[in-house]
């Protein structure tokens, strides 16, 4: 029986090839002579028990052995059990934050246990990837160069962008809600931006001026008719305006509902729609800098990350690095305007003010 490389289980030393050695009769253990004298027994009674032999033992501690050794290279998700690279953060299949409870170190050097902030470790807010691999693919275009072109925010764009391409779910964009086409142009898309904000604020102005010059007019005539000191409801107001006016003085005197409603719509749609919309561009515009400005060099890089790969393996999870031409072009192209936005505010100040002045 070959014993190279195992070991006397008493003193734990390895047989050697001029060693006496004694074989348990029950389990097959093997044992220095001079060991066993000392114990008197095979020191697996358990084995006797069960009726295994020390063999099927070894082969389940090397199991035991290989799986602790791969479950160190790896991190499976508390959530839908997918193994994740073990310094991943969040997990890759459904985009879950793989820990809540993370070592951190404060200024002091003291280090301890925290939550981070709602139960997301600090470490996602202090990583501008937002806890996303450099190297994921983003239908053709890699985390790194993303972020080059985002710039701003980019710990809140990378990971909404990874569920949407992973999970097909997108995520509410309060921004774009809030600032709807000035949103748009902030972000550098200026045709959607602009066509946005026009229909918007032709909205709003049409909403001012239909309530000032058709409905505030119609509910004073109305209220004359009913006296000061009686409450109207307004569909009284709607029932006198129908039975003493045309159609048309209702649908104007409903017309301002009827632009505010549109206008909530509109939020609505560029709230839901704004992270898409902001992905497929950025995408976009990233594909279109890389053809026309470096196609040679993305072709060299392309050679050069085989050959890494060749050599390193699954070794190397240093992320690629941009070539400099390409990263300053996608910085020029991307980030965001921000004289766009003072315009967009100063804007918004002059529409809010403007119905002082309508008489």
């Amino acid at each position: 029986m070959d014993l190279t490389g195992k070991s006397c289980p008493v003193c734990s030393k390895e047989f050697k090839e001029n060693d006496d050695i004694v074989v348990c009769p029950k389990c097959g253990a093997p044992y220095h002579r001079d060991c066993y004298s000392q114990t008197g027994k095979c020191i697996f009674t358990e084995l006797h028990k069960s009726k295994k032999t020390w063999k099927e033992m070894q082969a389940e501690e090397n199991k035991k052995e290989e799986e602790t050794e791969n479950s160190a290279e790896t991190v499976k998700c508390p959530s839908c059990g997918a193994e994740n690279q073990k310094n991943a953060i969040i997990c890759k299949t459904c985009g879950r934050f793989l820990s809540k409870d993370i070592s951190f170190s404060d200024s002091t050097g003291s280090t301890g246990q925290n939550n981070g902030v709602g139960g997301v470790p600090f470490s996602v807010f202090l990583d501008p990837m937002g806890g996303v691999p450099q190297d994921e693919d983003f239908d053709g275009v890699s985390g790194a160069e993303l972020s080059q072109y985002i710039q701003v925010n980019t710990s809140y764009y990378l990971p909404v962008f990874s569920r949407m391409k992973r999970l097909q779910k997108n995520r509410f964009n309060f921004c774009a809600f809030l600032f709807t086409g000035g949103w748009y142009l902030y972000r550098k898309q200026y045709v959607k931006g602009a066509i946005t904000a026009l229909v918007y604020v032709l909205l709003e102005i049409g909403m001012m001026l239909a309530s000032s010059l058709f409905a505030v007019p119609l509910m004073n005539e109305a209220s004359e008719y009913f006296g000061k000191t009686t409450y109207v409801s307004g569909m009284e107001y709607i029932n006198w305006v129908y039975n003493n006016k045309s159609a048309g003085d209702v649908f104007l005197m409903l017309l301002p509902e009827v632009l505010l409603i549109a206008m909530i719509t509109m939020r609505i749609v560029c709230g839901l729609r704004g992270n898409r919309s902001y992905y497929k561009c950025a995408v976009a515009k990233i594909k279109r800098i890389k053809q026309a400005e470096m196609p040679a060099e993305s072709t060299e890089n392309s050679v050069s990350e085989k050959e890494t790969e060749e050599k390193t393996g699954d070794e190397s999870l240093e992320a690629p690095r941009l070539p400099q031409q390409l990263s300053q072009k996608l910085k020029e192209a991307g980030g965001v305007n921000k004289a766009v936005a003072w315009m967009c505010f100063a804007c918004y100040l002059i529409l809010s003010f403007a119905p002082m002045f309508i008489k």
